[in-house]
């Protein structure tokens, strides 16, 4: 992390990020060094740091930008995360009182700004559509700066996080943010959007996602389900549980329309998939936790009345696609060589679900 020197309480807020995936071991250090920084020891426990000087000539930083949106000076902490396609500054901004004004996401490369530019869109179209179920940012400023693109929003910052389990309740309100239809899978629009995301790597040797996706279709094509919109991170990491409702932060994914319970999948599976090879705990995950996430979602919203178990193994296959193309396609832009073998193992997982899905008895729970 970089954190400001200009004002200590803005460095120690800055370090605190509240996530409902934090350890005590993960977070107990940040929070240390937070005390460290709050209490004004900063400069003499950490007495090496970075200076800055601007040249007569040189173009407007991301600083200057910013305190032309909002009238005044700012100052910038910043957390450099693990190498991803689609990494990018996410800046924390404060005002020169110390008091903070929210975060800044900056892109920087057509993949990036893409996001940037997505996540304002949600933003401003989720403000007012689902009040009552969970809270969001608000955004402060849309704009762009040296030809990339940025996004000011308000922090959230829950008074007291709370442990909590899977909010189906915000799920299933995630859902409805968009119109939701019950279709055969084989004439949904989300599997032909799928389809034309793939056509391309049809003419690839060595790329067997696009004829997943057909065999998918043999096997679930006549299955209705429902589809609705989805955030596409929703995980403990995104959010943050309080006495109220859930504040949820990373909409740069949202979209729809996707098979209503993705979402929950997600939540459920994605850090055990991440353990590449490992079968016995994908499956497990997937067909257990995962599997169960989906039917209280659907069932307690009324999105689908006594689900049937090819309908839910269609959803969780139906998330594996969606979440392996995304990652496929992140694959191919020059930054994307950390995904590639993500990508890969997903393919194997999908294989080996709709491999599953075709031994005798695996239309029963």
């Amino acid at each position: 992390m970089l954190v400001t020197a200009g004002h200590r309480s803005a460095a120690a807020g800055s370090l605190v990020r509240p996530s409902a995936g934090d350890t005590f071991r993960s977070s107990a250090p940040r929070q240390l060094l937070s005390a460290v920084l709050a209490s004004g020891l900063g400069p003499v426990a950490m007495p090496y740091g970075l200076t800055l000087r601007k040249g007569p000539d040189a173009p407007d930083s991301i600083a200057d930008y910013l305190a032309g949106v909002l009238g005044h000076p700012v100052l910038l902490s910043l957390t450099v995360g693990s190498a991803r396609a689609n990494r990018k500054p996410i800046l924390n901004v404060h005002s020169p009182s110390g008091a903070e004004i929210g975060f800044a996401k900056v892109g920087l490369n057509a993949l990036t700004n893409q996001l940037v530019d997505r996540e304002s869109e949600v933003l401003g179209q989720l403000a007012n559509a689902t009040a009552g179920a969970f809270t969001l940012p608000h955004a402060i400023h849309a704009g762009s700066w040296q030809g990339n693109s940025v996004l000011l929003m308000s922090a959230l910052r829950p008074g007291k996080p709370r442990r909590g389990g899977i909010p189906h309740e915000a799920a299933a309100a995630i859902i409805k943010s968009s119109p939701v239809s019950h279709v055969a899978i084989a004439g949904s629009p989300w599997l032909a959007q799928l389809e034309a995301q793939l056509a391309p790597l049809r003419k690839q040797s060595g790329n067997e996602l696009p004829y997943l996706v057909d065999r998918y279709r043999q096997d679930f094509g006549d299955v209705e389900i429902p589809f609705g919109a989805w955030h596409g991170d929703f995980g403990p990491w995104n959010l943050a549980h309080t006495a109220a409702v859930p504040m949820i932060w990373d909409w740069e994914r949202y979209a729809h329309p996707v098979p209503a319970g993705a979402d929950v999948v997600h939540y459920t599976a994605h850090q055990k998939l991440r353990l590449r090879g490992d079968y016995i705990a994908a499956r497990e995950i997937l067909e257990g936790a995962s599997y169960s996430a989906v039917v209280k979602t659907l069932s307690d919203s009324s999105l689908l009345e006594d689900p049937d178990p090819q309908q839910i193994r269609a959803i969780v296959v139906g998330y594996l696609l969606t979440i392996a193309t995304r990652f496929t396609l992140d694959g191919l832009s020059p930054t994307g060589a950390p995904v590639r073998a993500l990508a890969a193992w997903h393919h194997r997982l999908i294989f080996d679900q709709l491999h599953r899905n075709s031994l005798p008895g695996s239309r029963k729970k």
